[in-house]
């Protein structure tokens, strides 16, 4: 059974599930990573959404974009998972303050210093425009950006300029040099297609 894009009125049963599960996971999973920066984390939160959607299906009903009502939900338990683990981290740093737990995944793709200028850079736009960009290098259009955060594909144009005009100018201001910023993004991009099967087990 194919999903399209668009689905109205899907009732939740084993063939569906199915479908959903074949045609999304990994996109769920991608959409996670981008959120969590950890293959695990991102696999065990997008693993939860699909339990949660079989344990529920007798009450659910999708009304809308299939995609889009899958990394709303994607992102909402990515929020929880992040709360969660800072939690976490507070209480370990409580013990421990010389403990470090930063997660670097393209360490190994490309310099360390590279990677960790462009996180920074990342870190300094406002959530919505790294949101965007997270989205953007994940493959989905503006509209489904848009969709996916109840915004106009108007505001999601100016924004995507408005985070590449920042990004830039603290670039400069960083002396992060072109090259550094085009190495990580496209072994970024490359993590995301052709490794994705750390993720999913596939």
């Amino acid at each position: 059974m194919e999903l399209k894009a668009v689905n109205i009125n899907i009732e939740i049963n084993q063939q569906t599930f199915k479908a959903l599960y074949d045609e999304y996971f990994t996109l769920c999973c991608r959409y996670a990573y981008a959120f969590l920066n950890d293959y695990e984390a991102a696999r065990d939160v997008t693993s939860e959404v699909f339990c949660d959607i079989w344990k529920q299906r007798q009450q659910i009903r999708i009304t809308e974009s299939t995609k889009n009502y899958l990394l709303v939900s994607v992102r909402r338990q990515c929020k929880r998972h992040a709360d969660k683990r800072d939690r976490q981290d507070e209480l370990k740093q409580h013990y421990d303050t010389g403990s470090s737990s930063t997660h670097q995944p393209l360490e190994n793709l490309t310099s360390k210093e590279a990677t960790e200028k462009f996180n920074l850079l990342l870190q300094k736009l406002d959530p919505v425009k790294k949101e965007i960009i997270d989205a953007r290098l994940l493959g989905l259009s503006y509209k489904e950006i848009a969709a996916l955060l109840n915004i106009t594909v108007r505001k999601v144009e100016y924004n995507m300029n408005a985070a590449i005009k920042e990004l830039q100018e603290e670039a400069v201001n960083m002396k992060v040099s072109h090259h550094e910023i085009y190495m990580v993004v496209s072994s970024f991009m490359l993590l995301l297609s052709d490794q994705i099967d750390l993720i999913t087990g596939f």
